[in-house]
């Protein structure tokens, strides 16, 4: 999933913020019950108000998670 991920980063640089956490990180425990991250990998699509447009548990088509991006960028 990394290669997919990067790819959507840099095709929305600037316009979107990815974040990348490292799910064995203790100290992330509350970012991961924020955007509901259960396993890895999870991937989580938030507007800038913090709510979830979708989310998913295990490896996400990349075209699912554009739409989902794109959907965001128009909330």
């Amino acid at each position: 999933m990394r290669p997919v991920v990067r790819g959507l980063m840099d095709k929305y640089r600037g316009r979107v913020q990815f974040l990348i956490l490292n799910y064995d990180d203790r100290d992330l425990n509350e970012v991961r019950q924020m955007f509901r991250i259960t396993s890895h990998p999870s991937f989580a699509v938030v507007t800038g108000n913090l709510e979830i447009v979708r989310n998913w548990i295990g490896p996400a088509p990349s075209f699912e998670l554009e739409e989902a991006i794109l959907q965001a960028l128009d909330a």
